[in-house]
C-alpha cells in the first residue's frame, strides 16, 4: 500500500526549523543534567509510554536511544555558520 503525503500548510522556513532543532536538542541537554539518575529517567520515561498490544512496551535502551539521538540532533544536521 503507497503512503501519499499531502502538506497543507505553507513550507517551514530553514531558520525556524533549525531553531527548532536547537531547542529540542538543548532541552533534552538539560533534562539529562538533572540531579535525577540517567537510569530513573529512563524508567519514568518507559513508564509513562504507551503500550502496544500486550506485554509490548518501551525499554529503557529504547528511551535511551531516543534521547541521545534528539542531543545528536543539532551536530547531525545543522551546518555551523562560519
Amino acid at each position: 500500500m503507497a503512503v501519499k503525503v499531502k502538506q497543507t500548510d505553507q513550507p517551514v522556513d530553514t531558520e525556524v526549523l533549525a531553531d527548532a532543532i536547537v531547542a529540542i536538542s538543548v532541552g533534552v541537554k538539560k533534562l539529562l543534567q538533572t540531579p535525577l539518575k540517567e537510569r530513573t529517567l529512563y524508567m519514568l520515561i518507559a513508564d509513562a509510554a504507551p503500550s502496544f498490544g500486550k506485554r509490548q512496551t518501551v525499554g529503557i535502551r529504547e528511551v535511551k536511544a531516543v534521547l541521545q539521538g534528539i542531543v545528536d540532533l543539532e551536530k547531525t544536521h545543522l551546518k555551523k555558520a562560519k
